[in-house]
């Protein structure tokens, strides 16, 4: 992950990035850190590679971080924008650039739990989104977004994961499948089938049915009714 820090307060851009880098660290997701005093020069670089996510200061000498946040939009829509700045009460207009977050300075252990709570959801948000890696045959290997899952069914030590514009077949058992996947989005509601819940449109608890958005009907069985009902109102929750 590319991770970028841009304040033009030398000391506080030191503290950021040591103490981001170390909560990454924490988490243990792999990331490189780059350090910006000023916009330009984290705008040029983003332009070469994007960032993944950026911190950004909005009070700055050349360009604020407004202007930046409105570029970083213009070059890379998928980038997370955290802003982090002493002007709080600017939060309401950050809003136009579609922040992940925004964290206003204070006092330091007060400014270390709030980067603690937003990193640990941005990490939460982004493994919803993830890609995983399938061996195939003939040493090939299959790249698929976790996101483009609609469901997986097994047939004994096989899998076949319906993903949004193709199906793939693989070797592999449904309990294994199920822990490479992301926990809050997916859940097994019989013996062969998983779901994303992010698909599944309507849920008949008297049917025992679920409904898919592309209009296929899948059984819930009685062993784990009460597990789905639960991790799908607790999605629901998270996503209304």
């Amino acid at each position: 992950m590319k991770v970028a820090v841009c304040d033009d307060n030398k000391v506080m851009l030191e503290f950021l990035s040591g103490y981001i880098s170390e909560t990454f660290t924490l988490y243990n997701v792999p990331h490189d850190m780059s350090c910006f005093t000023n916009g330009k020069e984290f705008i040029e670089q983003h332009k070469i590679t994007p960032f993944d996510v950026a911190f950004l200061d909005i009070k700055m000498p050349d360009i604020d971080g407004f202007e930046v946040a409105k570029q970083v939009r213009g070059i890379s829509e998928k980038t997370y924008i955290i802003f982090v700045t002493t002007e709080s009460g600017l939060v309401y207009d950050s809003f136009d650039y579609h922040p992940f977050y925004f964290i206003p300075k204070g006092k330091t252990e007060i400014l270390k739990s709030k980067l603690n709570s937003v990193i640990g959801k941005l990490i939460e948000q982004l493994k919803e989104n993830y890609t995983v890696c399938f061996d195939m045959p003939h040493g090939e290997k299959k790249y698929v977004k976790t996101s483009d899952v609609i469901y997986a069914t097994s047939s004994s030590n096989y899998v076949d994961i319906v993903c949004k514009s193709e199906t793939i077949h693989i070797r592999r058992k449904l309990d294994k499948l199920l822990d490479e996947l992301p926990p809050k989005s997916f859940a097994r509601i019989n013996n062969r089938f998983i779901v994303n819940m992010g698909f599944v449109v309507r849920v008949d608890n008297t049917r025992m049915k679920v409904t898919l958005y592309n209009g296929t009907e899948l059984n819930i069985s009685r062993t784990y009714k009460a597990e789905f009902s639960e991790k799908f109102n607790i999605y629901l929750r998270n996503h209304s």
